[in-house]
């Protein structure tokens, strides 16, 4: 049995144990004032940073305004689409242009109705009310879409249009001297045939010889005429929508005769389904391809092929195996009066770069494969074309040759 604790022993214990507790209290006491610190600090952080919060909220909130109110007096028409090419918003501008919009409208489908081509590579926007738009498309980053951004510039390219009449009339003035420089000796010589005709000793053989000059240079002065009147009307394209598979058959047709005359073989490779449709003027184009098949025909070309393609664009390549065009020369042959050839207008190829311009295209000359040139000309294509095709053209590729009657020699 042991002896028990004593007084002391007992005070003593107890005194270390009140030590313990004061220690632990104040230790306790420290901690609570750090949590209490610490609360407190992050408190003001959070004071803080709802503060810059609210202040970015709000600098937000009046961007936001902002960009609402930018829309709204923005001329440009501004639509979003989902990745559905659904409409999902749009402004009022958008709404003024294209006239009845709404939520969940398919882009395409209003297309269809209210334009003559449903492009959006940013290229240009014909409405069947005759404005013209400039169409530009931007990827959403977030979400799937695209924001469509058009602008109405009927009114720009008529202004536009019209500066470049004045300036074709300024062309046309300098252009009126060199004709009428160039006409004069074909004139001079008809005039100096018609007085030898007068002369009533003059034998028949004579008389057949004079007459056949006289008709020469008169057919030339008339050539020329037709030349500055196709470049000085190459401007007006006119609104028609045109098949260049019909046109090309048509210019067929037309070229029967002088193809037989001079022995020249033309083919024609239709590729494009009857899908290259543009808008433009039919008598144009037919003026454009015969100038072509002229300028072949002086080149001593004795095979002219004709290949029609569609893609993204109409293409037409005009080549032939004459004796081409230098590299040199190449930059040189669409300036008017530019001519190598005695005699030659120099108007021919002026005119079908001026005809390829109106019409919205762009025309390249290259070295063919044949050794002769090749003409690239690219036309905007019109992709509402439900009037031209055919189910049973579509289905398969067309190639159709159309040569002359008579063999080359």
């Amino acid at each position: 049995m042991s002896p028990k604790p004593s007084i002391s022993d007992k005070q003593h214990a107890l005194e270390s144990a009140f030590l313990l507790f004061n220690q632990l209290s104040e230790e306790l006491t420290g901690s609570y004032r750090q949590l209490q610190e610490q609360v407190l600090e992050l408190s003001q952080e959070l004071a803080a940073a709802r503060s810059e919060r609210m202040v970015q909220l709000a600098e937000k909130e009046r961007l936001a305004d902002r960009l609402e109110r930018l829309l709204e007096t923005l001329p440009a028409a501004v639509i979003v689409l989902d990745g559905e090419s659904r409409i999902r918003e749009y402004n009022p501008a958008a709404e003024r242009l294209l006239g009845r919009l709404s939520v969940n409208l398919s882009w395409p489908e209003l297309l269809h109705e209210v334009a003559l081509n449903d492009s959006v590579d940013g290229s240009e926007l014909r409405l069947k009310s005759g404005q013209l738009l400039t169409l530009t498309a931007c990827d959403l980053e977030q979400t799937p879409g695209c924001i469509l951004v058009m602008l109405d510039v009927t009114e720009t390219r008529r202004l536009q249009e019209h500066l470049n009449r004045r300036e074709r009339l300024t062309a046309m003035g300098e252009m009126s001297a060199q004709l009428a420089h160039q006409m004069r000796t074909p004139l001079s010589t008809a005039l100096l045939y018609a007085s030898h005709l007068a002369t009533d000793k003059l034998d028949s053989t004579k008389r057949s010889q004079f007459t056949a000059k006289l008709r020469d240079r008169l057919q030339h002065m008339e050539r020329q005429i037709h030349d500055i009147l196709m470049f000085a009307r190459g401007d007006e394209a006119g609104e028609a929508v045109i098949c260049l598979s019909d046109t090309l058959t048509s210019f067929v047709q037309l070229a029967e005769q002088t193809l037989q005359e001079r022995g020249i073989k033309l083919i024609v490779e239709d590729l494009s389904g009857r899908r290259a449709v543009m808008i433009g003027r039919q008598d144009a184009l037919h003026g454009l391809l015969s100038n072509l098949l002229d300028n072949a025909i002086q080149h001593q070309a004795r095979q002219v092929t004709i290949t029609l393609r569609v893609d993204r664009e109409i293409e037409v390549e005009f080549s032939d195996d004459g004796q081409g065009i230098p590299e040199s020369l190449q930059q040189k042959i669409f300036d008017p009066f530019f001519t190598t050839r005695s005699g030659g207008t120099g108007l021919g190829l002026a005119v079908v770069q001026n005809l390829v311009l109106s019409h919205g295209g762009e025309i390249h000359v290259a070295e063919s494969p044949v050794s002769g040139a090749t003409f690239n000309i690219r036309f905007p294509l019109v992709l509402n074309q439900a009037a031209f095709s055919e189910p049973s053209v579509l289905m398969q590729q067309s190639v159709v040759q159309f040569e002359n009657m008579r063999s080359l020699p």
